[in-house]
């Protein structure tokens, strides 16, 4: 093999430093012999040594940045270039997590190394510097390069329990915190109703998630299951809160007619319920007669709700009494224009007149009596007891 000619150097301190750059084309990469010639001059004789020269083509490693969550499976992609931007072929890649290593080392094939998913170790923290080693080869030099492990921030999502009427419109509102309690104010996120996806996802503001949800005439009464899933970005993970939907049981209401006395404490009734006329045992009558208004709580057994009221003592003829039933959350309320209402009828003053009676052991006889009401009408019904003593 023909010699090459590198340079000379003077000799300085017993050392003879060369600084020489190996250019493309100048030797093929690879194991070479290194020769070295002292030249005889006045003072010291000619002197020849040889040792390795390992001439390796320079490489470039690029690493892509890893964006992802505590636990996450991630994938590690670096590329490997020489000096002419063309692909390594051959040797490994080392990836590293801060100082850890991030698995085994992955070889390099078309310019590319990969690990694939690696799971993300707990206690990395956001903007880690991941680093790609590719240790080379005989033909090719080492390189390494660096890049950003970014990590999502945790989430919570809080979702609350709500009541709504048939073919009323609901709005649903959740709400996002992130690991130190903060609130959550960017992002996306999705409603389901009973594991139905409802609508598009919503932008998340400063009041959270904001869902319109429009309940059927015909919704199934009783308990739905509600869902909101807030969708993982760039910043923070996704996660998820379940609460219940309830729509209420419409009601019926029935008000019991009734007789009294002017003047005294009268119990009014209603009794309530459902709309397959099931009894409703609970919940709260709002009964209103005159200007009085009383709440009356319904009885768990029957489903009636009594009140007392007083009856003026120069009540006459009829009163009307009213009824609504107050919505809670299991139950409607009573609406407008569909309130029950009952017939208290006042009893009238009545005056009763006995004739004498005049007889014997043996003999039949008749007793009677008049009656006329506080008009001074004759009274033309009801029933009149005698009794002697």
């Amino acid at each position: 093999m023909t010699k090459q000619v590198i340079g000379t150097t003077p000799v300085s301190e017993g050392r003879a430093v060369l600084e020489h750059t190996f250019t493309d084309g100048e030797v093929t990469p690879g194991s070479h012999t290194l020769y070295a010639t002292y030249i005889e001059n006045d003072h010291y004789q000619t002197a020849a040594a040889n040792n390795t020269a390992v001439v390796k083509i320079s490489t470039t490693t690029t690493l892509n940045s890893i964006l992802g969550s505590i636990g996450e499976a991630v994938t590690f992609t670096a590329t490997v270039n020489h000096h002419t931007s063309q692909q390594v072929t051959g040797g490994q890649v080392q990836f590293k997590i801060g100082e850890n290593n991030a698995g085994s080392p992955q070889p390099v094939s078309n310019g590319v190394a990969t690990l694939t998913n690696y799971e993300i170790p707990q206690g990395t923290t956001d903007g880690t510097t991941i680093t790609a080693i590719y240790t080379g080869d005989s033909t090719y030099g080492a390189s390494q390069g660096t890049n950003t492990l970014s990590i999502r921030g945790s989430t919570n999502t809080t979702l609350s329990n709500m009541s709504v009427n048939r073919g009323d419109e609901a709005t649903i509102i959740a709400t996002f915190t992130d690991s130190q309690n903060s609130p959550i104010t960017t992002g996306r996120a999705k409603l389901y109703i009973d594991n139905t996806q409802q609508g598009e996802p919503v932008t998340v503001t400063n009041d959270g998630a904001v869902f319109t949800y429009n309940v059927a005439s015909n919704a199934v009464v009783g308990g739905h299951t509600m869902k909101v899933e807030y969708l993982q970005n760039d910043d923070y993970d996704g996660s998820q809160a379940t609460a219940t939907l309830i729509v209420r049981t419409p009601t019926v209401l029935t008000a019991t007619n009734i007789s009294t006395n002017p003047g005294t404490t009268t119990p009014l009734t209603v009794t309530v319920k459902d709309n397959n006329n099931g009894t409703v045992t609970s919940g709260t009558v709002r009964i209103t007669l005159g200007q009085v208004t009383n709440d009356a709580t319904v009885n768990s057994t029957t489903g009636e709700a009594t009140a007392n009221f007083e009856i003026p003592a120069n009540a006459t003829g009829t009163l009307t009494f009213t009824a609504i039933y107050v919505e809670n959350t299991n139950y409607q309320g009573t609406v407008s224009g569909s309130e029950a209402s009952g017939t208290i009828t006042i009893r009238k003053s009545v005056t009763l007149v006995v004739d004498n009676v005049n007889t014997e052991f043996g003999e039949q006889i008749e007793l009677s009596s008049s009656v006329v009401d506080g008009d001074n009408q004759l009274v033309d019904e009801g029933t009149v007891q005698y009794e002697i003593e």
